[in-house]
């Protein structure tokens, strides 16, 4: 059923059904709130938990109550969201209601139980929770408030030793440095090492599982060996027990152990095995997947290099492009097709070829392409053939057409590459599948031959390739990777799902493709929060920001968030990493709702967030469409079930009268202010504004000579701003002009007297 539907309907419900029966059993319409929100944070995140209506007793809140229409069921998800929303609620709420008018059930909060009928306004009354065990029911509604949605994390000293990241959405128990006997984790330091310098490698196990931990390492790229401190290839290092600790999961102690392995020469890959020992029981455990023998132990790597990332990726603006859906350009290859989200739609790379003088005219300097490989879906990541372009887009020579027309543009060409599974129609796969004997058996991770296997998140269809095996790294490595960036010449590789592959296997490909084209551009897709992505430095050149986007969306669709805490969550993300990490900032993908749906359709949000996103160091990108006002139909998140379905943000890209023409020259002005004005891809930012109760912001870029004044209004109202800029090296004039729309404003006696209007940017330039 269609989203605005659904709505319609559960409105009929509430007002025929809910609201009437309500009457009779005598709440007053004073007591009735609708559409009822409570803001509530975790870490940095803050969101709003809602339910339809929140019912009052006498003055206090009783029951919090969801509504659905009658086609929908009463799920055990939207349960959950109501008890989390009365758990976190203040105070908290001792009933909630489900309806759907059909079914009605009402439950205690505290208890669970399920009451037989509503209670009346007077029995209502009498329920109450106890405050004392709100702490712990409060905490596991957060959890559930927060999981599908928040990507921050918090990063908590635990000993002199360790340094532990935990995901604010994540329960501890689930994720944690402690899940196995003997856990290292790449846990090593400095993240980037220099040259000669040394490396402290620190493992933690249970409290007196073993006496010895070994560390075998080799410095020449092959494989470390060796068992029970004897040595077989490499070099050889005892760690000392050095700390212990209580666990932070759990009644038990660990053991901290550490050592340091001596510095190497520039250019140098150092690679490493862990293995702990109990010398008593003759037993060992080598580290992170406690194997007893050194083959298939698991491998940690690191190189000495001077981490040097591309330039041009940096000031990039990058255009994203689900070939499926944005043109068809060759009705001959529209086999297959239909109406669905779920289905293929007519788009190709013609159809991109045809549309490269528009996203020239755009103006941003990079094409991302999603997959185009050979496949079972639409949106190509389920690949049959890592090498082929799947005939629904065209074929290999048409790819070569396009990324040759595109750099005589002067447009860089990045393709989305998949390295941590395949289809399980993929012919290695089956033929792994059907022959335990076959040389693609141990591409694969099988667990229990041939129908137990590790997946991508739980998709039997997406089998995990086994990186770690040399003959399926060298595959990737060298027939997939260095097969786009030398055959074809594209210009930068978009690593998918980048978390699933070891680290010693991101070694080796940056390592691989740096030696023959050192400004390729290398970024991962690793849905995590900074603490985990800041392991990819040194080995990627960059990672998706995949904090800041939903900051974005708390302080400008929502307001839960105000500029003060959204610029603490910039500043503290721009000085996390690594100077040369380049952080990759969008509003939306392929793989969330639509900045524009969540803004119900608000395009003056859109604008003001793309004015800040433009304004902020890092790789811009621009998902296709979102320029021109394409939201989608549909939520990316069930909200009766909890399902995703993020088909629904990837509809049909409009042409001619179906795109907003004046978002998009907002959106070109944009690209053209942040390619001449290197202070918003390179300047250092300061504040001269931060005022939370107007929402205005303020801050001036630099860079060389390069400066520029931001001026952002977040809020639904107009707001007025006084700036002294008479200490102000750059001001040269006295008027400063507004490049978005060549406004000029008068300064008087050195200060800027604006009125800024409700949702407004401004990008003054003397």
């Amino acid at each position: 059923m269609d989203y605005k539907v659904k709505r319609k309907y559960r409105k009929v419900v509430r007002d025929k059904f809910l609201l009437p029966k309500l009457h009779s059993l005598g709440y007053l319409e004073e007591d009735l709130n609708i559409g009822s929100k409570e803001l509530v944070s975790l870490g940095r995140r803050k969101v709003y938990a809602e339910v339809d209506l929140v019912i009052e007793s006498y003055g206090r809140p009783v029951i919090a109550a969801i509504v659905r229409s009658g086609a929908e069921s009463l799920t055990e998800y939207i349960k959950g969201q109501a008890f989390s929303y009365a758990h976190l609620s203040t105070p908290s709420i001792p009933l909630v209601l489900l309806t759907n008018g059909v079914e009605t059930v009402v439950y205690n909060t505290e208890t669970g139980e399920k009451l037989k009928e509503v209670p009346t306004k007077g029995e209502a009354s009498k329920f109450k929770i106890d405050e004392s065990i709100t702490r712990e029911l409060r905490s596991k509604a957060l959890d559930k408030v927060f999981a599908s949605v928040s990507l921050w994390d918090e990063t908590k000293r635990l000993s002199p030793y360790h340094n532990q990241v935990m995901r604010s959405f994540y329960n501890p128990t689930l994720k944690t440095h402690f899940n196995t006997k003997v856990f290292h984790n790449n846990n090593y330091s400095p993240n980037i090492p220099q040259k000669g310098e040394e490396v402290s490698v620190r493992v933690s196990s249970e409290r007196k599982l073993i006496d010895k931990v070994y560390l075998y390492y080799t410095i020449d790229g092959s494989d470390p060996k060796g068992k029970k401190g004897q040595l077989d290839n490499g070099e050889v290092l005892e760690l000392k027990r050095s700390y212990t600790e209580a666990s932070p999961v759990g009644e038990k102690l660990i053991d901290w152990w550490e050592t340091k392995i001596p510095g190497v020469d520039e250019g140098t890959r150092v690679r490493y095995i862990v293995e702990g020992y109990d010398s008593k029981e003759d037993k060992s455990y080598f580290a992170d997947g406690g194997k007893e023998s050194p083959l298939g132990a698991k491998s940690f790597s690191y190189s000495v290099e001077a981490y040097n990332t591309p330039h041009w990726a940096r000031e990039a603006i990058v255009y994203q492009i689900q070939v499926d859906r944005f043109c068809d350009g060759d009705p001959t290859n529209n086999y297959d097709l239909g109406f669905k989200a779920t289905d293929y739609q007519g788009g190709d790379l013609q159809g991109v070829i045809d549309r490269l003088d528009y996203i020239e005219d755009l103006g941003v300097t990079a094409i991302w392409l999603t997959p185009f490989y050979k496949g079972e879906a639409y949106h190509g990541y389920h690949i049959t053939d890592f090498l082929t372009v799947d005939p629904h887009f065209g074929d290999n020579e048409l790819l070569r057409e396009f990324i040759d027309k595109a750099h005589k543009k002067g447009l860089k060409v990045i393709l989305d590459m998949v390295p941590n599974h395949s289809s399980n129609k993929h012919p290695f796969f089956v033929e792994a599948q059907q022959d335990k004997n076959s040389p693609y058996y141990k591409w694969y991770k099988f667990d229990n031959w041939p129908n137990d296997y590790q997946t991508f998140c739980g998709v039997k269809e997406l089998p995990k390739v086994n990186n770690d095996h040399p003959d399926a790294r060298a595959h990737f490595i060298k027939e997939q990777a260095l097969g786009w960036l030398l055959d074809y010449d594209v210009d930068g590789l978009r690593m998918d799902h980048a978390n699933g592959p070891s680290h010693d296997f991101w070694v080796e490909l940056r390592a691989a493709v740096k030696e023959v084209k050192p400004e390729a551009y290398i970024f991962g897709e690793v849905w995590e929060g900074p603490g985990i992505i800041k392991e990819y430095e040194g080995e990627l050149d960059g990672c998706f920001d995949f904090s800041s986007v939903w900051s974005f969306r708390e302080l400008f669709i929502y307001g839960s968030k105000t500029v003060s805490e959204f610029k603490e969550d910039i500043e503290y993300l721009d000085e996390y990493y690594n100077s040369e990490f380049i952080l990759g900032r969008f509003l939306d993908n392929h793989d969330m709702d639509r900045f524009l749906w969540e803004a119900k359709e608000d395009k003056r949000r859109l604008k003001l967030a793309a004015a800040c996103q433009f304004s902020l160091k890092g790789t811009q990108f621009i998902y296709y469409g979102t320029e021109v006002g394409l939201s989608q139909e549909n939520p990316c998140y069930d909200d009766n079930t909890g399902g995703i379905i993020f088909d629904n943000s990837r509809d049909f890209m409009p042409w001619g009268e179906g795109q907003d023409k004046e978002l998009f020259s907002f959106y070109q002005k944009l690209c053209k202010i942040r390619r001449e004005n290197k202070a918003l891809s390179l300047g250092d930012r300061r504040d001269i504004v931060l005022d939370d109760k107007q929402g205005i912001w303020a801050y001036l870029k630099s860079y060389e000579d390069n400066n520029l004044m931001v001026l952002l209004n977040t809020k639904d109202e107009g707001g007025e701003v006084e700036i002294d800029l008479n200490e102000e090296s750059f001001i040269k004039e006295e008027k400063l002009r507004d490049l978005l729309t060549s406004t000029s404003y008068d300064l008087i006696d050195g200060k800027l007297k604006v009125e800024l209007p409700p949702l407004a940017v401004m990008i003054l330039k003397g």
